[in-house]
């Protein structure tokens, strides 16, 4: 008779891990609060001495394994060291001229990245492979962290999988097939396969094929992406437990139909689980899923029982200790939190229900409810209507499109000449998807957007889905569920109506960008957005997904003080470097009006952002000094330009305040010849002073510093800019009349918080 563990075990030991895996690796605050909820949770339970000890131990384990890698984690290399041979190690990545990739220089693992100098190299690029041991040169560049409050933080992320340099190539000299070319071998099958896809599949079919087979969203895009995530269904285009149970059935019924018996078949199924964990590239819910399976499979030949909460903690437990950084992956978050909330509430789950349908209800409610803390801390929003298009996608993907896209994969493989008729079904079935998506995407409000909620916040949601669970179980949660809305209320309340207000001078590299958010909700203001300058290239070197200032720096930006809504958008002037960010803030959120210098719409870029502004419904004024509006005790003034003829920078909007005890002065892009118009025309002081025309020899001159007196002076620039902005001259002057200089290049964003007349400035250092 098989023996079974005391009840809970394993999933207090799984707590333990987590504890002291955070702890050690100094996420105090969380390793605190599972302290906590660990302690709580075995004197509720009055768990025996063996659970307290057995949690004690993989606690003091998980803190002793984490605090060793974090104090091996540190690099060899360095930027002065030669270049030794560079070895791939994954899957390059082309878009356009560019290539990038994860490799090994001296067996630590680096970033590399190359600019494909010429349509003849493009091939040759194309043709590398993992195993390549490449003869380089370049050099060795340390990553930056982000530079802008709440945004992605590369840095981390790299660090997190021991990566502490990348390496810019400038020219590939010469390639070789490794000595342990074996070792690549199932990554080199699983880029022949994607490969295959590319080529052999319908155009409209082959990222969704990617995705379902392989775990590669790289070729579906971002317009689609973005439509799943409003949706809240991006997770089906992720390889989880539902592929893994799905393609595992499929090849142990095939085993066993064509002879093979119980136990070899189980054998077989092991194997191609590892098999398949390295071919989908190791995401966390294929690992998990596969190993669970693996331990079940196992444990049926030991005088051990196990159910699948226990499988379940062993891989959590398992993987923490291969690599505590785990626990910061979005993936690894998701799967096991979604996993370990859905083995829990199995018996609420399954009792009483009568149908399918009830409990495909109930299963959607909990992996929602679930995944709501983790949305929120990393994403700062969820999906309004994610509960009704799982509902509806799930049963889809499940029954329709994960199988067909798997058969029709394996039937190319096989008969790629035969049953073209299959190819057109799959194709109709990934366009009628892709077209019910975007549907739903195109509906108003599918999306909450809450900002960046604090570490309390957090918690209070965790207790309150925690709640509702429980409640499902006693038949309660009706009212407990009405709790946990009114709280998600309350917290979309606050975001809009918080007493506190920010001045925050954006890093949008080579550009300005400043965003005014008033206290109460009575204005938010952007003054420019930003935008690059883009020099001629043929079509082969255009990127599929190009850095876009307004998707990839001003949106996640505004999305992280959870605002959706621009009262004004102030453009000074008609440059690229201020506008070219504008229209996709047009296209992508709501914006009540925008202001421009009289003139600047006759510019090539300034109409494009006007004609889309007349689609959207949103009034252009054009406005000139004397000008301003007035919110609360808040005045808003536009003292330049002074007439209506528009002659480039010294005509810029600038603007003037008075918040948070402080006096603001916004420039533009104004020069010397504008600064002397001002200084003749207004008796005026600041304390902060944007700094115009990113500190160029044009600007800040002697004059007008002397007229404003600033005590602070900020200049937006990017770093390493072709201009050598800002100007040692402007410095040197800054620096001579007592004038502290915050560079967004060097310091990054700027912010201002005030309460009141009070306030504190803090910058996000790079």
């Amino acid at each position: 008779m098989n023996k079974s563990l005391p009840p809970y075990l394993l999933l207090f030991m799984a707590a333990g891990t987590l504890t002291g895996t955070l702890l050690a690796l100094q996420s105090y605050y969380w390793g605190a609060f599972f302290s906590f909820f660990l302690l709580s949770m075995l004197f509720l339970r009055k768990s025996s001495l063996y659970v307290w000890l057995a949690s004690f131990f993989v606690f003091l384990s998980a803190l002793l394994i984490s605090d060793f890698h974090e104090s091996t984690r540190h690099s060899i290399l360095s930027s002065k060291k030669s270049i030794p041979m560079l070895t791939i190690d994954s899957i390059p990545e082309i878009d356009g001229s560019s290539l990038r990739g994860f490799g090994k220089l001296d067996g630590e693992r680096i970033v590399f990245r190359y600019r494909i100098p010429s349509v003849d190299e493009l091939e040759p690029a194309k043709a590398l492979i993992p195993g390549h041991i490449c003869r380089v040169k370049g050099e060795l560049t340390e990553p930056f962290r982000n530079s802008n409050p709440n945004m992605f933080n590369y840095k981390r992320y790299l660090y997190e999988r021991d990566i502490h340099w990348i390496l810019k190539v400038d020219a590939f000299e010469g390639c070789r097939e490794s000595r342990d070319e074996w070792k690549y071998t199932l990554i080199r099958w699983r880029s022949a396969g994607l490969n295959y896809i590319e080529t052999e599949f319908p155009p409209e079919t082959v990222g969704m094929t990617q995705a379902l087979v392989f775990g590669e969203t790289g070729r579906i895009s971002e317009e689609m992406m973005n439509a799943y995530r409003s949706l809240g269904i991006v997770h089906l285009l992720a390889i989880s437990g539902l592929h893994v149970g799905l393609i595992s059935g499929m090849v142990y019924v095939i085993l066993l139909r064509t002879g093979v018996t119980r136990e070899t078949s189980l054998w077989i199924l092991i194997m191609f689980l590892i098999f398949y964990m390295v071919i989908t590239g190791g995401a966390p819910p294929v690992v998990r899923a596969s190993a669970m399976l693996i331990i079940l499979i196992i444990f049926r030949k030991l005088p051990f029982t196990i159910g699948t909460l226990d499988s379940l903690s062993i891989v959590f437990i398992s993987l923490l200790f291969w690599n505590p950084y785990s626990i910061f992956d979005i993936g690894f978050q998701l799967s096991f939190t979604v996993s370990y909330c859905l083995v829990l509430s199995s018996s609420a789950i399954l009792s009483d229900a009568s149908s399918y349908l009830t409990q495909l209800f109930k299963v959607t409610a909990v992996a929602q409810l679930s995944s709501l803390p983790i949305m929120i801390i990393h994403f700062y929003e969820f999906s309004i209507i994610g509960f009704l298009t799982n509902l509806l996608f799930v049963p889809v993907f499940s029954l329709i499109v994960l199988p067909m896209a798997l058969i029709t994969f394996l039937k190319e493989l096989i008969v790629p000449a035969g049953m073209e008729w299959m190819n057109g079904v799959y194709s109709l079935i990934v366009s009628g998807i892709e077209a019910l998506t975007s549907l739903f995407a195109a509906f108003p409000l599918t999306t909450l957007v809450l900002g960046k909620p604090h570490y309390s916040i957090v918690i209070c949601y965790i207790f309150l889905v925690l709640a509702v669970f429980k409640g499902m179980e006693k038949g309660a949660w009706r009212l407990r569920s009405f709790i946990l809305c009114s709280f998600v209320l309350l917290h979309a309340v606050w975001v809009q109506f918080n007493p506190f207000g920010e001045v925050t001078f954006i890093d949008v590299g080579q550009g300005d960008s400043t965003l005014i958010d008033l206290p109460y909700n009575l204005g938010t203001y952007l003054i420019d957005t930003g935008g690059m300058v883009e020099f001629p290239m043929e079509d082969w070197e255009r990127k599929a997904k190009p850095f876009s200032i307004d998707e990839d720096v001003i949106l996640p930006f505004l999305k992280s003080k959870g605002i959706t809504t621009i009262d004004k958008l102030l453009l000074t002037h008609g440059d690229l470097d201020h506008v070219g960010g504008a229209a996709g803030l047009v296209d992508k959120m709501k914006i009540k009006e925008i202001f421009i210098t009289p003139g600047s719409g006759d510019k090539k870029e300034m109409k494009e952002i006007i004609a889309l502004a007349e689609k959207k419904e949103v009034s252009v004024k054009q406005v000139h000094a004397p000008y301003a509006w007035k919110v609360k005790d808040v005045i808003f003034h536009i003292l330049m330009p002074l007439d209506k003829e528009y002659e480039g920078n010294n005509d810029s909007l600038v603007v003037y305040s008075e918040m948070g005890g402080m006096k603001w002065l916004f420039t533009g892009d104004l020069e010397e010849e504008g600064e002397k118009e001002f200084a003749a025309t207004y008796e005026l002081r600041a304390d902060v002073l944007k700094v115009g025309h990113h500190g160029s020899a044009t600007s800040t001159s002697g004059i007008f510093l002397e007229e404003v007196k600033p005590s602070l002076g900020v200049i937006s620039a990017g770093r390493d800019n072709r201009f050598g902005h800002p100007h040692p001259e402007v410095v040197k002057r800054l620096k001579e009349k007592g004038i502290m200089i915050h560079t967004t290049a060097d310091h990054g964003a700027l912010t201002y918080r005030f309460l009141g007349k009070r306030g504190t400035f803090s910058a996000q250092h790079p």
